[in-house]
């Protein structure tokens, strides 16, 4: 892979050659974006251009610095990403410490890719930032992060900062088309991905994603009038969902259901262009005539404390349970 090879980071890929063409590096570089917008690609393809032995400010692909990077077995090229939980611990920057201490084996630079860093244990971050103010010259630090206003501060302003760009829905679409999807599906999954090439292609992919994602906005449309033991049941069908998907991307529950009541919103306040779910826009004119614009946004507020739990190790299930008793409520 090569800088050209990465899908609508233009901007953010310019700054970051001009650099490389100048010498004039930062000790630290914070990638922030959606998940899927190509963080951790852009920052390995950065890695391999750092130190890429045939071409100038750009990869290869065929030396052996590039090959192993690839493989990320690249002994002065480490990827510190969450192992357990739901955050990066402060174990990890500590290793990463002790690592940056020694010079590089065989390249000119060690890079430490911090994969989450908007996820960092408050202590982690206080630690990091140690590392930031007295970084060794050969050494560079990315941060990837999907909200920067979680991150400190103070780390913010040691770092350069890159947002990524979002993909426009037709760009989204026609990458779709040319991966061999047909019209019908590429329009929705384009707008379904909301900006994010990872999101569309992972989409693609999961044969059953469109399937579940029917399964679940029918259930959130007719959730005024369901009964208690259909929510109990369905509670416990979407969380197994959620313990069966490994990385947590392929059936995004909470994206899906921020997003259906997001689209009301945006409905009730005449911005249909917007609107993700455009395949639904009968059901979404109809629930936009029985909620109240107050009541749709205590909702978000709910699905967004209710996701807060489910991070901090609380049961997907009971979790889920009690935010689709608390939605139905508003309309009971």
């Amino acid at each position: 892979m090569a800088f050209i090879d990465i899908i609508g980071q233009e901007a953010a890929i310019q700054i970051i050659r001009d650099e490389l063409l100048s010498g004039r590096l930062h000790h630290a570089y914070l990638f922030m974006g959606k998940e899927g917008m190509g963080k951790k690609t852009l920052a390995l393809q950065f890695a391999r251009a750092l130190n890429c032995r045939e071409e100038e400010a750009d990869s290869c692909d065929s030396c052996l610095s590039c090959r192993k990077i690839m493989h990320f077995n690249h002994p002065d090229v480490r990827l510190i990403e969450i192992e357990e939980g739901y955050s990066i611990k402060i174990e990890q920057i500590r290793e990463l410490q002790k690592d940056i201490a020694f010079k590089p084996y065989e390249a000119e630079r060690k890079v430490y890719i911090v994969d989450g860093a908007d996820r960092m244990t408050e202590e982690a971050a206080n630690s990091l930032l140690k590392t930031l103010e007295e970084p060794p010259g050969y050494a560079i630090i990315i941060l990837l992060a999907e909200e920067g206003d979680k991150l400190l501060p103070t780390v913010i302003s040691r770092c350069q900062q890159l947002s990524l760009a979002e993909i426009p829905v037709e760009t989204l679409e026609e990458i779709l088309l040319e991966r061999g999807a047909d019209r019908d599906p590429a329009a929705l999954l384009a707008r379904l991905a909301e900006g994010s090439p990872g999101n569309a292609f992972r989409m693609l992919e999961e044969k059953e994603y469109l399937a579940f994602r029917q399964e679940l906005l029918d259930f959130l449309n007719n959730l005024p009038g369901t009964n208690a033991l259909e929510i109990f049941e369905k509670s416990g069908d979407f969380a197994r969902v959620m313990d069966e998907d490994t990385d947590e991307t392929a059936f995004p529950v909470f994206d899906l259901i921020l997003n259906w009541y997001r689209d009301i919103i945006l409905y009730n306040q005449g911005a249909q262009k917007q609107i993700i779910n455009i395949d639904y826009m009968e059901s979404i004119i109809a629930l936009n005539k029985i909620y109240r614009l107050e009541e749709l946004i205590g909702i978000i507020e709910e699905i967004n404390n209710i996701r807060k739990m489910v991070n901090s190790n609380v049961k997907k299930e009971l979790a889920l349970e009690v935010l689709f008793f608390k939605i139905r409520s508003k309309r009971v």
